[in-house]
């Protein structure tokens, strides 16, 4: 018999999540804050968010066409240098003009390290192992966003509340995306499912964007996984707003997103039981709807409340939100990952990632120009509706194909 393979390098793969992870979005809060120091308004706000998603909108269908060829550990490694690179550019810059160019180049990073780590789950384990493999990942997510923003909260918040310290919080993480890349070499350790193909070769099973859209149930996906994220990045960008309209301190905004952060923990590890139970889409449908009604209520509690009441509402609404913000990413990658052919998966995931970041391009830039002569209200309201509809969308897809089925 032969001898059951080690996945320890698994296990390395979602502590160098963690680490990553631990400086995306908590940088990205740093940034937002940068910008309001620099003179930044609202319509500012909006467009360095989207700026985070362009480099990943251009490039993520390139990007999976390269993983899907064999070349997934230089992938990755080009995505750990474009973590540690461009925060160290954040920490420095001293206008808004260099705080885009290292935010979209973060965001080129992020896609990155995330393509190639969802890729390696379906290259390496069976089907019926996928959704607990993803599972597992974004709890990796999740952890790492719950260790990066209360600390960059508490540094930030360590200075006075007219001048938080943001760019010694932005060194500070910078310092701790460096811890990645010992973790990456313990996860190139894995055993190799392949070889590098041709291009040639990869053109010879290579199905077109249009085709992988084609497949039943990808458009689906594709919207609730896009909802979900562009509502993540409307709340990570626009609460700091928020906060600071009605009295919150910065400490207790990123405290606020680590509410949603360990819901989101919580509900991952319980998704195995929930998907055998419910179903897969049932599940998904559940999640984008209470998603969508979390977003929606940020505003009507900002009318009714302000300063710590206000903290404390919204504190509630973040950890019911965070379930259906938990749930929806992995059960996405699951549902894509299920129906695309195995030659075709990276470039099936880094279309949806590329939905994910075509909703946070859009939707910030949107958001950027109705923030600016509308309350900042009505952007959490679009946005909600949206996921409310991908939830709609997700059960009229289940239907359709007749019950609870997984897909």
């Amino acid at each position: 018999m032969s001898p059951r393979p080690s996945h320890s390098w698994f296990l390395a793969l979602v502590v160098f999540t963690v680490v990553c992870q631990s400086t995306y979005n908590a940088v990205r809060v740093l940034i937002s804050y940068r910008v309001i120091e620099l003179g930044g308004g609202a319509g500012v706000l909006g467009l360095v968010a989207a700026s985070y998603s362009l480099m990943p909108l251009l490039l993520a269908i390139a990007i999976g066409r390269v993983v899907d060829r064999g070349y997934t550990s230089a992938v990755m490694w080009a995505g750990t240098a474009l973590t540690i690179l461009p925060i160290a550019l954040a920490a420095w810059s001293p206008n808004i003009g260099l705080l885009l160019l290292a935010n979209m180049a973060l965001g080129l990073g992020q896609i990155l390290t995330t393509v190639t780590g969802q890729a390696l789950i379906p290259q390496n384990f069976a089907a019926e192992d996928l959704g607990r493999r993803f599972g597992n990942l974004t709890i990796g997510v999740s952890v790492g966003q719950l260790i990066g923003l209360p600390l960059v909260g508490f540094i930030a918040g360590s200075g006075s509340e007219a001048s938080p310290r943001t760019q010694l919080a932005m060194w500070t993480m910078c310092a701790l995306a460096v811890l990645a890349v010992p973790f990456l070499l313990w996860t190139m350790r894995r055993p190799r499912t392949g070889v590098h193909r041709s291009r040639a070769e990869a053109r010879a099973t290579a199905q077109s964007p249009w085709a992988i859209l084609g497949i039943r149930g990808m458009k689906p996906a594709i919207f609730a996984s896009m909802s979900t994220l562009a509502a993540v990045d409307i709340m990570t960008a626009y609460l700091p707003l928020v906060g600071e309209n009605h009295g919150i301190a910065v400490q207790y905004v990123t405290l606020l997103i680590t509410v949603r952060t360990i819901s989101s923990i919580v509900c991952r590890a319980f998704m195995g039981v929930l998907a055998a139970r419910f179903g897969n889409l049932p599940v998904l449908a559940a999640s984008s709807t209470i998603a969508g009604a979390s977003v929606v209520l940020v505003p009507v509690l900002t009318l009714a409340f302000s300063g710590m009441p206000l903290f404390a509402a919204l504190a509630v609404l973040m950890a019911i939100g965070g379930i259906g913000f938990g749930l929806t990413q992995p059960l996405t990658m699951t549902w894509v990952s299920t129906i695309a052919h195995p030659d075709n998966r990276g470039a099936v995931l880094s279309i949806r990632l590329a939905g994910n970041r075509l909703s946070q391009v859009v939707i910030p830039s949107l958001a950027s120009a109705v923030a600016g002569f509308t309350p900042v209200g009505v952007v959490f309201v679009l946005t909600g509706v949206m996921l409310l509809i991908a939830g709609g969308s997700t059960e009229l897809h289940r239907r359709r194909r007749g019950g609870s089925a997984s897909r």
